[in-house]
This record gives C-alpha cells, sequence and structure tokens, in this order.
C-alpha cells in the first residue's frame, strides 16, 4: 500500500507542475488508446491502433505487459468487480468474412477461458452479471448467459440490470426477475454508446448524429445532455466523462473532454485544448483523476483533477 501511495505521489506531482497530465504510454510509432482504470485503481487496460489486443500498465510496479494481441479485444473491454479479469469480444478473419467470440482474460497470467464459440452474427457486446459468476450476452433471440467460473462477488450493488439497445429501443434486463422493460426515449432514433450507471439507476447514451442524454433506468427523467460522444460513469454515479469531437468525414479534426452531471448541470471542459485531440476519457476508482488517449500523438495520459 506504501508502495503504491508513493506511485500515485510522484504521478501526482508533475501533474501539478506541468498543467496537470502527465504521459503514461504510447507514441506516434506505437500508438496506444482507450485506457481503462482497474477497479481497486492499481492497473490500467489500454489497447493498440484499431483495438488490437490488450495490455495492462501497472501503476504499482511500473511494468506493462500484454495479455492478448487479438483483434478487437480492446473495444468496449469490462474489468471483473476484482480487477483480475477482463471481458472482451475478440475477431478473427477468414479471408473477408469476420467472426467473433466472447473470452474472458486473467489478468495476471494471460490465459483466456473462451465463453462462445467463434460465430458470425456477433452484433451485441457481452457484460458480467450475478457478481461476475456469469456473463450475459444479447442475441437477436434474447439474452445468453454463461458461467465464468468465478465466485460470485456479494459486494457489488445488489440490483442485477443489463442494459442493450435495438434501434431506437433500449431494453433494460433485470436478471433477479427475469423481466426486461423496454425504453424508446427518442422514436426513430438510433441509440449508441448506451453504459449503465454503476449503482444502477441510470443511463447515459448518444444520439448518432445528435445529443447525449442521461435518464432513469426505468426511463423516466430524459436530460438532452448536448453534444457529447462516448460517455463514462464515474465509480460513484454522481458524474459523466465524455468527449466532445469533431471531424471532417475522414478523421477526427479536434476533441476534448468534459465533465457533467446527470441532470445537465456543473458541465466542465477539463482539457480545453485546442492543439491536441483528446478522446476516450476514464474515471478513476476515486475521482481524483481521469486517463484519456491524444489521437494526434498515439499516447496515453493521466490527468490529476484535484
Amino acid at each position: 500500500m506504501k508502495k503504491f501511495c508513493l506511485i500515485f505521489y510522484w504521478i501526482s506531482l508533475p501533474l501539478l507542475i506541468q498543467a496537470q497530465t502527465i504521459h503514461l504510454v504510447g507514441s506516434s510509432d506505437d500508438i496506444c488508446m482507450n485506457p481503462a482504470f482497474s477497479p481497486d485503481g492499481k492497473k490500467l487496460a489500454y489497447t493498440k491502433a484499431n483495438y488490437k489486443g490488450l495490455l495492462i500498465f501497472d501503476l504499482v510496479s511500473n511494468s506493462i505487459k500484454q495479455i492478448t494481441d487479438e483483434d478487437a479485444a480492446g473495444f468496449a473491454f469490462k474489468w471483473s468487480s476484482d480487477s483480475k479479469s477482463i471481458l472482451s469480444r475478440v475477431s478473427k478473419y477468414d479471408y473477408l468474412k469476420r467472426y467473433n467470440a466472447v473470452k474472458i482474460f486473467d489478468v495476471e497470467s494471460g490465459n483466456s477461458l473462451p465463453l462462445t464459440d467463434y460465430k458470425t452474427m456477433m452484433p451485441y457486446l457481452p457484460d458480467w452479471s450475478n457478481g461476475d459468476s456469469e456473463v450475459y450476452l444479447p442475441t437477436k433471440e434474447g439474452i445468453e448467459v454463461y458461467s465464468t467460473g468465478k465466485q460470485k462477488n456479494t459486494k457489488i450493488q445488489k440490483s442485477e440490470l443489463g442494459g442493450y439497445v435495438k434501434n431506437d429501443k433500449i431494453i433494460v434486463h433485470d436478471f433477479t426477475t427475469g423481466n426486461a422493460q423496454i425504453n424508446i426515449p427518442i422514436k426513430n432514433a438510433d441509440i449508441i454508446n448506451l453504459i449503465i450507471s454503476p449503482d444502477k439507476n441510470k443511463v447515459a447514451f448518444e444520439i448518432m448524429g445528435g445529443n447525449m442524454y442521461s435518464m432513469n433506468a426505468d426511463g423516466t427523467n430524459l436530460t438532452n445532455l448536448g453534444k457529447g460522444n462516448r460517455p463514462r460513469w464515474s465509480y460513484d454515479s454522481k458524474k459523466i466523462i465524455y468527449m466532445i469531437a469533431e471531424d471532417d468525414g475522414h478523421t477526427f479534426t479536434e476533441s476534448d473532454i468534459y465533465s457533467i452531471n446527470p441532470d445537465g448541470t456543473e458541465k466542465v471542459n477539463l482539457t480545453n485544448t485546442k492543439d491536441l485531440i483528446e478522446m476516450n476519457p476514464c474515471f478513476s476508482p476515486d475521482g481524483k483523476s481521469i486517463v484519456y488517449d491524444v489521437f494526434d500523438d498515439g499516447s496515453i495520459y493521466l490527468m490529476n483533477l484535484e
């Protein structure tokens, strides 16, 4: 614990002196992106260009290791609540045909546990459920549930809700009762990047070509948060962090990182730069810092918010 605190002290010191940011990993020749803190705050998982592979940056030992080099492993991956495993939908290609499979990766050993066979049709992403003892995968026919072999974590949120999107519908599935609630917040809209708050009380999402929204998990209190992309919740469910990006139809031209309350108040531009394209932010578990990647130089940075 002392070593962990000491490293964060030395990380925090240059943050305060040098515009509150520190370079962690990556370069234009070695693109790193999409970082996410482990729930215990001791590690970062991230991926390489085009979401290829998964790597672990250990903030205690200041070491890096790769746990897989599989295609798409770094897209929308999810940490287990005990910080020991990562869930991902990986891909492989046979000529031009893409096959997907769901796997769990052990962070320490890099060993993988396949939960599904490789399939050509897997439009939805998996998520943890039942205290990490199960994984659910939405399909066009319904919900598939797989055993993970992990012991149920009884300390995490008692509510067992999972969410996914079908066109303009948000389906919130209650694994405790087996019931599913279908909400249509904005008729005929294409909803993307849905994410449920850690306390399971709210959701955030964006409309393709439109704004970002929050609402209660039961479909009430829809709030227009304005323009925004790729929302993520703080661990205490009190804040949303996201980016506002611009593009020219081919590539990103600018982006800054913002935080906002779910009710639309206290919107803050955290980066506010004109010469950098900051993207894919993630809160630390204690909410005192964030990590994000910079599109321009292929690097991952840490910013102290205090």
